[in-house]
């Protein structure tokens, strides 16, 4: 989740400073002071960063005291200038301005409340689609799609694996001619096709999910002979974890309608 937020620097109240000329163009009666409320805001002020002010000519632009400087440093200012700043910081300030520093401790019971509001739907989402899943798995059809990952020779890529029939506990299945980086990006997956002239013709054995030792639903093998003609086990890999969860933003099993 991505979380949006902004430093605003308001203004609440400006006075000229009387009697006090501009260093820079000699006019009197020129030099404003301004105070600042400055706050990180989310759509409302969540936390207050404290009041600033600063100090300008309105006839030359020029700049006395900047908004972050601090009074008592990187420059001396006049008696009165001085007065002037420390007299506007006792601006009295609105009920919703003394509540600034402290509104985050209003506003962050109601965000953990949405956000886990939000990650319960999202879990409850993902239980149901991992229902599906293990029901589609458990009674494989022929035709059916599974996006997996393909290991073979040390590399791991994204295939897709499409169901041509099953005998016993055994199924018989081809993958795509085409391969993807493994990866979990919607983007990816859809560049393979499943078409049925997308998929190569050689056959691979692969266990029932249901003949699985264990209950790991991702797992299955697929069977090649070695030299001796001795068939062995190479693993076809998970895109759903063990319990057919994964939150995913594609199909991970299509079976037509």
């Amino acid at each position: 989740m991505i979380f949006i937020y902004q430093i605003v620097t308001k203004p609440l109240t400006s006075r000229l400073i009387a009697d006090e000329s501009c260093p820079s163009c000699n006019e009197k009666n020129s030099l404003e002071v301004t105070l600042y409320m400055r706050y990180i805001a989310m759509g409302i002020p969540i936390f207050g960063m404290g009041r600033k002010t600063s100090v300008v000519c309105r006839n030359c632009g020029n700049v006395i005291k900047k908004t972050d400087t601090s009074i008592f440093k990187k420059r001396k200012y006049s008696d009165n200038v001085a007065a002037a700043i420390k007299d506007i910081r006792n601006h009295k300030r609105t009920l919703w301005q003394l509540l600034y520093p402290w509104s985050l401790c209003f506003v962050l019971p109601v965000l953990i409340l949405v956000f886990m509001g939000i990650a319960a739907i999202n879990k409850k989402n993902t239980n149901n689609k991992a229902k599906e899943y293990a029901a589609l798995l458990m009674n494989p059809k022929s035709g059916d799609i599974y996006k997996a990952t393909w290991s073979e020779n040390g590399m791991s890529e994204g295939v897709l694996v499409k169901l041509l029939r099953t005998n016993g506990d055994t199924m018989y299945v081809v993958r795509s001619k085409t391969k993807i980086p493994m990866s979990f990006a919607k983007e990816e997956w859809d560049k393979l096709s499943s078409d049925a002239g997308a998929f190569e013709t050689k056959e691979y054995k692969v266990k029932k999910f249901s003949a699985l030792k264990e209950t790991n639903y991702a797992d299955f093998f697929q069977y090649n002979k070695d030299a001796n003609n001795k068939e062995y086990p190479i693993y076809l890999g998970q895109v759903l974890n063990s319990k057919c969860e994964m939150d995913l933003d594609f199909e991970t099993i299509e079976r037509k309608k």
